[in-house]
């Protein structure tokens, strides 16, 4: 297996370790584990669990802009651009998972500040790109909602991120954000 391969497994697990269990919760010997290398192995491609923890958040930004940039291109409308971000999160609460951005938000007292720094741009990127499709349904008149957009976006990510703990809480048996995409949709096209 080549480097860039061991290296992406080695993300991969991560991802599922720290979505599993949170960011504190794992070890390097977990990951060895997991991923069936020694853990001398995974200091060769992440010196510190602060290394491997940020390169996860840049793959995971990267997603998130590939993602986003993609459901622009659609030429949906921005109702539909809307239900497609929700989507992603929907595809998520399948797997019975928490966004990985959320499960190290709720370490982020013990994160290194790099990493702090890349959580923080997650949010931030998400929340400006649901304030602009709904800036723009506004605009476009798919919407009739008159408050500020800015204000949606935060309710809208803080519903998505709580709501998929909640789902996990539940045990994956009742799909929280269906009904938080109702209501949500509500809110937006009432005036």
């Amino acid at each position: 297996m080549s480097s860039e391969a061991t290296a992406n497994k080695l993300l991969d697990a991560a991802q599922v370790l720290i979505q599993e269990r949170g960011y504190n919760a794992f070890s390097y010997k977990d990951l060895a584990e997991d991923v069936g290398i020694r853990t001398a192995s995974i200091h060769y491609h992440f010196p510190g669990k602060a290394s491997l923890g940020l390169a996860l958040m840049e793959r995971y930004n990267d997603e998130l802009r590939l993602a986003l940039a993609g459901i622009d291109g659609s030429g949906r409308t921005n109702k539909a651009k809307l239900k497609s971000f929700i989507k992603l999160y929907s595809d998520t609460e399948a797997r019975g998972a928490i966004c990985l951005c959320g499960s190290l938000a709720s370490d982020r007292e013990t994160l290194p500040e790099p990493l702090q720094g890349a959580v923080k741009t997650y949010i931030e990127s998400s929340e400006q790109w649901i304030a602009s499709t709904v800036k723009d349904g506004v605009r476009d008149g798919e919407f009739a909602y008159a408050g500020r957009p800015a204000d949606a976006a935060a309710a809208l990510l803080s519903s998505l991120q709580g709501g998929l703990i909640l789902s996990r809480a539940r045990g994956g048996t009742q799909s929280l954000l269906a009904t938080l995409q109702r209501v949500f949709f509500r809110t937006l096209e009432s005036a």
